[in-house]
């Protein structure tokens, strides 16, 4: 098995950060763009795997994008092939198949809370975990299974990037007070998540093997 490719913690958190403007953007070009420097950064893809997995992962948000009328199952479906080539990148043990589920477990939990928490904006704190628990177990599952871990090791990575998630909620659920700043705060918690990552990956046992439980 392969290990996890080295990346730059800060770079990457840069390039997610300018994707998710441009997909809450429907700035869809703009998008791939940045996804396809991102793909090509943090797995070491050739620049045509890459663009095929950005068409991949772009197709399936597209498909999940809509308020109402979408269908998760079918994003599910093309994150599949997405994730083939994601694991074998990072030498993910887990199957394509468990990894894309994880992630529309994410993206469906993160709409949710999106929703409950539009609906009361003022009850928020932006730094706070305790109204998005579900989305951090989420996020702790999914980094475990991609990163041959276990949800507790992911905890720290998991509970940044759904904060990193809720302030851009703040942004495209129209109650931010300061746009600029939770662009920053975006930012800075993506990069915190990704440095979690990092260190967790290092000092994991060499032969840990990922958690699958569904």
């Amino acid at each position: 098995m392969t290990p996890v490719r080295a990346f730059d913690p800060d770079r990457i958190a840069r390039l997610e950060t300018e994707s998710w403007r441009a997909y809450y953007d429907r700035a869809w070009l703009k998008m791939a763009r940045v996804l396809v420097t991102l793909h090509r950064e943090q797995f070491g893809l050739s620049r045509w795997r890459a663009l095929l997995a950005t068409m991949r992962s772009s197709r399936a948000a597209i498909v999940f994008a809509p308020l109402q009328n979408n269908d998760p199952d079918k994003a599910r479906r093309l994150l599949v092939p997405y994730y083939r080539e994601v694991r074998r990148a990072l030498g993910s043990a887990a199957d394509a198949e468990t990894l894309a589920a994880r992630e529309i477990d994410y993206w469906i939990v993160h709409r949710q809370l999106a929703i409950a928490r539009k609906a009361n904006p003022a009850a928020s704190d932006p730094d706070a975990l305790d109204d998005i628990e579900p989305m951090v177990a989420t996020f702790a599952r999914l980094h475990a299974a991609l990163f041959n871990s276990t949800p507790a090791d992911m905890r720290a990575s998991a509970e940044y990037r759904a904060l990193a998630a809720k302030a851009v909620d703040r942004i495209t659920g129209g109650y931010s007070d300061d746009i600029p700043a939770d662009w920053a705060r975006t930012e800075d918690y993506l990069r915190r998540a990704y440095r979690a990552i990092a260190a967790a990956v290092e000092a994991r046992p060499a032969a840990r093997q990922a958690e699958v439980t569904p």
